[in-house]
């Protein structure tokens, strides 16, 4: 069983997390594909947060930004298919600086949507946005935790993972992340 793996914006929707201007545009962590870019390390992005404020341990976007305990639970659950790239958040308001964070190039996409029954608007042939997303799980092969082909920020985890994260997060502090139901 799949859901999808989206930020929890009842917890943390003020912070933002701004990437640096200095990018090559070429740079691109939603196609699945292993980035092999030369990029200055650490990547340096700005956020609105400031000394105090709990950062999400989890953040979709253009550039996913995972914390260091984030992605040890998703390794410990068995997920082997991230790049990972060093990453300091820096706050706008006050300088403070957060380290141990990643940029992540999810490795792999998967095509499985069921259009038939998935509600959708199609944005460009062949790339959809889903108001209510079906899949066929079984082209997924059991792969823990991936892309959505037929839209490319759709970011799919198996099941065992995201229970494997909130078993070892009893207190529930991993912040950021939530999952919603795929039809099956």
């Amino acid at each position: 069983m799949y859901f999808t793996l989206v930020n929890d914006i009842l917890i943390d929707s003020n912070i933002t997390f701004n990437a640096p201007d200095d990018l090559p545009v070429e740079l691109d962590f939603m196609g699945g594909e292993s980035v092999t870019l030369d990029i200055s390390l650490p990547m340096v992005f700005s956020t609105n947060a400031k000394s105090g404020d709990k950062l999400p341990d989890f953040k979709k976007g253009s550039f996913t930004i995972m914390s260091q305990r984030f992605i040890d639970l998703l390794q410990c659950a068995g997920v082997d298919n991230l790049q990972l790239f060093p990453v300091i958040i820096k706050s706008d308001v006050d300088g403070t600086s957060w380290d141990g964070y990643f940029g992540v190039n999810i490795l792999g996409i998967v095509e499985c949507a069921d259009l038939s029954h998935s509600t959708y608007d199609e944005i460009m042939p062949e790339h959809y946005a889903f108001d209510e997303l079906a899949i066929h799980a079984e082209k997924a092969q059991g792969k823990l935790l991936f892309r959505l082909k037929e839209h490319l920020p759709t970011i799919i985890i198996h099941r065992s993972v995201g229970r494997y994260i909130k078993d070892n997060d009893p207190e529930k502090n991993m912040l950021g992340w939530t999952v919603k139901k795929i039809i099956q």
